[in-house]
């Protein structure tokens, strides 16, 4: 969020933020309708509302239904004014793919496809992304999902090794003049999960997943903010002297081993964080694995500190939720004025 001193631009800016989010929110709204949710005059939102229209940016709708005055103008906001391009990487089976999804500023993905890769690098992301631009030409900002890390300007941890070492944002952002957001996959994770679950925006969240060919990695949420760590390394757990090797297949073969392998990671986690709401994902994990856990938790913390638990249904699906919310946040800018008085009649 940024705070900075009121002038005619900034104070400018600020209203037309307004009533673009009140429209957002409502979808459509009269200028009345929109000057009582924002506080503003009729006069400020009648002037902001044409300078929207004349970037398409709003529409006009239809007449709204009166009680007995005239039927008042409606203005609907055009939701595909802006999209944002979510290109992310999937692996299954020892075959890596990469989608792409193009959503408008609602989130509603107007376009979804995949493709088979050899590896990721730069060229292979360049080379999707330009197509999808010359198809979409609204696209405004570019979110990509990557496993791994990206420290001091470069790629300091990831699953594709042409990727260490890059200054993958910086070139990308560079190359395609929108802002690029790059973040790991469980860190959108728990983001996706914790929106479209409805948990409260104030909760400690932390996500863990278990990856079929990797050792698990995990997202937290420290009362509604991302956390990621001085160099970005919060969460990753594999790295936890714990004894526990992630890696064995035999480990998540066996129900006990694997509930007690958790317990000794949740336990651990609630020491240092004391997270509300722990998220679990692995295809090794079911329903009957809560209960064991928590029981076993139990008997080790104190009641106070035992953590909420629950079963992710789909990675994927929180994944791409959580990638299109970052992406489409770098579009939505929060300026506030630090004196007061935002509406300056006509601005």
């Amino acid at each position: 969020m940024e705070r900075i001193s009121g002038n005619a631009i900034v104070i400018k800016e600020v209203n037309m933020n307004l009533v673009r989010k009140a429209l957002r929110e409502r979808g459509s709204g009269t200028k009345q309708q929109l000057a009582e949710a924002t506080g503003l005059s009729l006069v400020t939102v009648g002037t902001v509302l044409q300078q929207l229209l004349q970037t398409q940016e709003v529409k006009e709708g239809g007449l709204a239904s009166s009680r007995g005055g005239r039927p008042a103008q409606e203005f609907k906001y055009n939701e595909d004014y802006a999209q944002a391009l979510i290109v992310y990487t999937h692996e299954q089976d020892g075959r890596i793919t990469v989608r792409s999804t193009v959503v408008n500023l609602y989130g509603k993905a107007v376009h979804q496809a995949e493709c088979e890769v050899e590896g990721v690098n730069i060229p292979v992301l360049e080379r999707i992304i330009d197509g999808l631009l010359a198809e979409y030409p609204a696209v405004q900002a570019i979110g990509l999902g990557l496993p791994g890390a990206e420290f001091a300007g470069t790629m300091v941890v990831s699953d594709y090794k042409e990727l260490i070492g890059q200054p993958v944002t910086a070139h990308l952002q560079e190359r395609y003049g929108v802002p690029v957001v790059m973040e790991n996959d469980v860190n959108a994770a728990v983001l996706g999960f914790s929106k479209s679950s409805g948990l409260p925006k104030n909760r400690t969240v932390v996500y863990i997943y278990f990856p079929e060919l990797y050792p698990p990695g995990s997202g937290i949420m420290i009362q509604g903010k991302l956390h990621k760590g001085k160099g970005n390394f919060a969460g990753e757990i594999s790295w936890l002297p714990l004894g526990i090797d992630w890696t064995e297949a035999g480990l998540y073969a066996s129900f006990e081993r694997l509930s007690g392998a958790l317990a000794r990671l949740i336990v651990t986690l609630s020491s240092i964080l004391n997270p509300d709401t722990v998220v679990l994902y692995g295809s090794s994990l079911t329903h009957e694995h809560l209960p064991a856990i928590t029981g076993l938790c139990r008997a080790q913390l104190p009641a106070g500190a035992v953590p909420e638990l629950l079963l992710s249904k789909d990675f994927a699906v929180d994944y791409i939720g959580g990638m299109i919310e970052r992406t489409l946040a770098t579009l939505e800018p929060d300026i506030i004025l630090s004196r007061h008085s935002v509406d300056k009649g006509g601005n």
